[in-house]
């Protein structure tokens, strides 16, 4: 008896010695890939500087260029940090940025998954391609389609051919901003692939080829074309929204977007007691409820306003599903970073 209790007592200590050493493994990890992320997000913001942005363009510009990495990382964290479908890389981006005119923008040949790294990488290229495209390109008017053939050579490389055709007769850049940069260098530099643009009169061309240690074929990848988002509004805007996050900044900003969105009072609380009072003083006709509150929830915000009759949302930055009580399943939820056309698009709902 002594010996086995002996013998479980070093299987123990041993199982605590490997865990403790699997915790800080995972820490370090963390440490680093947010150093990572922060260090990126800080050369997107110093490397989009342009003397000739405003503050409200240059605001929507790194914006959205944040935004396209936050999607791409949704996208790695939905299956457990592993590769992402390229295709739907570029509907996520098409729904963003080119709305009713996706239809437009026809994606042929096979599907592609692109390693966690390099999925970030290519969703700025992609980003700054159909941002660029619906600024200055094809899809800038109502003519204009953008074709995008992908293919793999006999190496497993993954080959994107970008052809715009039928919009406004193309002149080369004459200066090479932090967009044109992305474009033309990160591909190279980052993935060690190629990347080559050509500036033809009848439309721009743009290849592109991913190496084959970053892409696997996607099973079951079919040619399909990406289909339309309508972003117009379908009710009317509530009048009254109010925010509950514990985050000054983030607080900030949504109170900034939804006044830009054409909401005319916006009321922020940080914590349940204060969103309580505010609803005692007057019922909101939305509600953005941000789930994790420090060391409290929104759940009790959420069950005074279901009494009341009064509609509202969650948000999170969590990338994975969160346990909510069972009544509050179907209420809709808005991922953080979110942008003004999300706002908007989730106050104009049905509800």
């Amino acid at each position: 008896m002594i010996e086995v209790i002996l013998h479980l007592s070093d299987v123990t200590a041993e199982e605590r010695r490997r865990g403790q050493q699997r915790q800080e493994l995972l820490i370090a990890e963390l440490n680093h890939r947010i150093r990572n992320i922060l260090g990126l997000i800080r050369g997107v913001i110093s490397q989009s500087k342009d003397p000739s942005h405003t503050v409200e363009s240059f605001t929507t510009l790194v914006g959205g260029r944040i935004q396209a990495l936050a999607r791409a990382h949704d996208q790695i964290t939905a299956d457990q940090w592993g590769p992402g479908s390229f295709q739907a890389l570029l509907k996520g981006e098409a729904a963003a940025y080119i709305g009713g005119k996706s239809e437009r923008l026809i994606f042929a040949g096979p599907d592609a998954l692109i390693a966690p790294d390099a999925l970030t990488t290519l969703a700025l290229v992609m980003h700054e391609m159909i941002t660029n495209s619906a600024k200055y390109g094809a899809l800038s008017d109502n003519r204009g389609r953008v074709e995008l053939c992908t293919s793999f050579d006999r190496l497993g490389r993954y080959a994107i051919e970008w052809s715009e055709h039928g919009g406004p007769p193309v002149k080369p850049p004459t200066r090479r901003g932090f967009g044109s940069t992305v474009i033309e260098r990160s591909i190279g530099h980052d993935l060690k692939g190629e990347s080559r643009l050509e500036f033809l009169l009848t439309g721009l061309r743009a290849h592109f080829l991913i190496p084959a240690v970053c892409v696997v074929p996607a099973e079951d990848a079919q040619s399909t074309a990406v289909p339309a988002h309508d972003e117009t509004p379908i009710g009317p805007l509530p009048g009254d929204v109010l925010v509950v996050e514990d985050n000054l900044i983030i607080a900030l900003d949504t109170e900034d977007m939804l006044r830009k969105a054409g909401v005319k009072t916006v009321r922020v609380a940080g914590g349940v007691g204060e969103a309580l009072r505010l609803i005692e003083q007057q019922q909101p006709d939305f509600s953005l409820l941000d789930v994790n509150l420090g060391e409290e929830t929104s759940v009790d915000i959420a069950e005074r306003l279901a009494e009341r009759g009064s509609p509202f949302a969650f948000t999170s930055g969590y990338g994975e599903p969160v346990a909510f009580p069972e009544k509050f399943s179907h209420v809709q939820r808005l991922r953080k970073p979110y942008s003004l056309s999300s706002l908007r698009a989730l106050l104009t709902s049905p509800r």
